[in-house]
């Protein structure tokens, strides 16, 4: 945990300098260098309110959302010092109620959650666009809940104050069954009860209603990954079960060789991938070209031709990919509702820290562009 005493304005604005320095090498300023200059101004217009550790990071957090680019932010970690409303919950599968994933006080799994301080959620949704870096609103919804970020969740002591100013308590307004309740809650040390996908629990399997489902919670390319692609293609055979579904609604991201993984196991001869330009050097260099066609090295047992990709607003950088791949090639239905991740968007970041406060943050180096160059200006992968 950074010990704040130590700093002085000084310190926070050596800090800001470093990070505008990092940022300067963002593929969007190469690719259009009349950015640029308004990249300067918004440095020019924060660093001059700089004089604590809270507004550095707010004037962080505003010049990083500068690119509208996920992968390029700032993250603060929780530690078990710092105080929260720990409140699990989660977006419904129409993505439009926001609901507790289980009991929490006296009020039950499933409640809705309609406002904080009577501020109704959908006000709070763009109230934290301006703290959360984001390519699309579903990205906002997504991080404001999921995140392990202080300054990202909205129960988080620092956003709360930020919305609601300091209180002793923060009133939630909950819906069940019809009837309106409201609780008041005092803020609480962070238990850890947000995290990210485990290395060991990312993917899991299920037979329902005859259709095989496999959920993959993180783009985790390993052998328990590829053994159980296998082991799903010979019993999909096995049993005779003609349909499959990709779920990829909880699923951040990771490595993208699992996308190549995948498609061995669809009965196809070729397929595109995205394109990849790298600026990390200062010029754009081509890794790869979505005019290319790539031979499938397809498995003599592959997956059902009726295939469904479920996706979400939490479906985000390599998953997001992930699901466009399979649109864009015409191999899978999109079903679930509109992606975090922007088709075409920024990523590959470096991770990088400054040097005095030691807060972390990052900064894409290359762009990605869909396989699909006619859907280049889409804002999100909708379902079919």
């Amino acid at each position: 945990m950074v010990d704040k005493s130590i700093y002085f304005p000084a310190n926070f604005k050596d800090d800001f300098h470093f990070l505008f320095t990092a940022l300067q090498k963002h593929p969007a300023i190469l690719l259009d260098q009349s950015r640029e200059k308004r990249f300067a101004q918004q440095y020019q217009r924060n660093e001059s309110g700089i004089n604590s550790y809270d507004s550095l990071i707010n004037a962080a957090t505003e010049l990083t959302s500068f690119f509208q680019d996920g992968h390029t932010n700032i993250e603060v970690p929780y530690s078990q010092n710092d105080l929260c409303i720990p409140l699990p919950c989660g977006w419904d599968e129409g993505g439009s109620r926001l609901i507790l994933n289980k009991a929490y006080d006296t009020i039950p799994a499933h409640a809705q959650i309609t406002a904080v301080n009577d501020t109704k959620v959908e006000t709070l949704i763009s109230l934290m666009a301006n703290k959360i870096p984001h390519e699309n609103l579903h990205l906002v919804k997504s991080r404001m809940i999921l995140y392990p970020y202080q300054n990202y969740h909205l129960f988080s002591e620092r956003n709360l104050r930020h919305l609601f100013g300091k209180k002793d308590t923060y009133t939630v307004t909950f819906l069940t069954n019809g009837e309106i309740l409201e609780k008041k809650y005092t803020l609480q040390n962070y238990n850890g009860f947000l995290d990210f996908a485990d290395e060991d629990d990312f993917m899991d399997y299920e037979i329902q209603d005859g259709r095989m489902i496999l959920h993959l919670n993180s783009c985790i390319y390993n052998e328990k990954y590829k053994t159980t692609l296998e082991t799903l293609a010979d019993l999909c055979r096995e049993r005779q079960i003609t349909s499959f579904v990709l779920d990829l609604s909880r699923n951040m991201g990771g490595n993208s060789a699992v996308i190549d993984e995948f498609i061995k196991y669809i009965d196809i001869d070729s397929f595109r991938r995205y394109e990849m330009i790298d600026y990390s050097s200062g010029e754009a260099r081509q890794i790869s070209s979505r005019q290319v066609l790539i031979k499938n090295p397809k498995k003599p047992v592959c997956l059902p031709s009726d295939l469904c990709c479920k996706v979400s607003c939490h479906t985000f950088s390599s998953a997001r990919t992930f699901a466009v791949t399979l649109k864009d090639n015409g191999l899978a239905k999109i079903i679930g509702t509109e992606t975090g991740g922007k088709p075409n968007s920024y990523g590959m970041p470096k991770k990088m820290q400054m040097p005095e406060s030691k807060i972390r943050f990052r900064v894409s180096t290359s762009y990605f562009m869909r396989p699909d160059s006619s859907r280049d200006n889409a804002d999100t992968l909708a379902p079919d």
